[in-house]
């Protein structure tokens, strides 16, 4: 197939800390590592790095021949605007992978997220949004802090577990001040942390469980993955927050997640890929986020458990092109693999991994 890589490049932060740049600048590598995987597959491929503008780059294109593996999480140095992204894809006709404009616009608002699972009554823990001016706290504490419509753990720190409404107070005001936004407090779910990888459309399919490991870490409200523990390999929270792939669980404790993470990915509406992330308490799965177009990295959370289950890095960029073209029924499309990999599994969750699978650590 032939493939525009189009992908979002991002110089300085208008918002957050000046750290904040490591995570959005990696998608420069994802974008590389992406192409040249197309390429060992056999697809002809075009980079589009997209900074101030997207429709004159892309009009060169015809949206009939060429079709787009979105790389884009911002536009304009926004997040915010994702979902306009792929609104511009369709006015110009492109087909595309991953998950849709709504899907997208409304991922991107937790508090939205949370309102829509417990709706369909997929586990969530109990939740508010505050900002400085409007701190009505009916919640009981601990507490767990986070911006209302960030990813990646932007604004997540070891102060983001709060005990009392002083600290509640001192972390709404910080993200506020941060990030122009309100504050997510939601319950804090003291338990095991699971990513949970979904490929495919319709009837999905999990990948091996990914866990956080935190059992380097005594203080159970330090049991976080905070933005340090995320991308900073030389730190203390990374170094004692390793993930466990396959993870070791149960028969029951699988099934449970797997089907609280697949009704979250299709009641959210996602496409061809995603990742869920979850939190057990006494056996049972609450959903903490949920991740539409997830960091695709050669050596992140979607490419070390499609690895544990057989697909090398390559097998999963074609699979996911696989996927966006058998949903928009593209002549000709090669059936996804997975399939194969569904009878390749064992009752464990894994199977040998072939040449070039991915064996690196890299943060969900």
């Amino acid at each position: 197939m032939k493939i525009l890589v189009v992908f979002n490049v991002i110089e300085q932060l208008e918002r957050g800390t000046p750290d904040d740049l490591v995570s959005e600048q990696q998608m420069v590598l994802t974008e590389q590592f992406i192409e040249k995987a197309l390429h060992e597959r056999g697809h002809t491929t075009v980079p589009i790095p997209i900074r101030d503008d997207l429709w004159e780059p892309l009009s060169k294109y015809d949206p009939g021949e060429w079709t787009i593996f979105n790389l884009c999480e911002s536009f304009r140095n926004q997040p915010a605007l994702e979902p306009y992204v792929v609104s511009v894809y369709e006015n110009l006709g492109f087909r595309y992978t991953g998950s849709g404009q709504r899907t997208l616009e409304t991922c991107l608002n937790k508090a939205r997220t949370k309102d829509i699972l417990r709706a369909h009554n997929i586990p969530t823990a109990a939740f508010q949004v505050f900002t400085p001016d409007k701190i009505d706290r009916q919640l009981d504490f601990p507490l767990f802090v986070k911006p209302v419509s960030e990813d990646a753990s932007l604004g997540i720190t070891l102060n983001s577990v709060v005990q009392d409404d002083a600290a509640l107070r001192r972390q709404v005001e910080y993200l506020w001040k941060l990030y122009k936004e309100p504050a997510l407090a939601e319950e804090f779910i003291d338990g095991r942390e699971f990513n949970v990888t979904i490929l495919g459309n319709g009837t999905p399919y999990v990948m091996p469980l990914s866990e956080i490991n935190f059992r380097h870490i005594a203080n159970p409200f330090a049991r976080i993955v905070s933005f340090r523990a995320k991308w900073v390999p030389t730190s203390e929270e990374y170094l004692k927050t390793p993930p466990t792939c396959p993870a070791k669980v149960s028969p029951t404790l699988k099934a449970k997640i797997e089907d609280v993470a697949i009704r979250a990915y299709n009641t959210m509406g996602l496409r061809d890929y995603g990742r869920v992330d979850l939190r057990v308490r006494r056996g049972q799965p609450y959903v903490l986020e949920v991740n539409p177009n997830a960091d695709l990295s050669h050596d992140a959370g979607i490419a070390r458990a499609s690895g544990v289950a057989g697909l090398s890095y390559a097998d999963l960029a074609d699979e996911v092109v696989r996927l966006a073209a058998r949903r928009y029924r593209i002549k000709g499309s090669r059936v996804p693999r997975l399939e194969k990999y569904k009878r390749a599994v064992g009752k464990d969750g894994t199977c040998s991994i072939p040449p070039g699978a991915l064996a690196q650590r890299k943060r969900v």
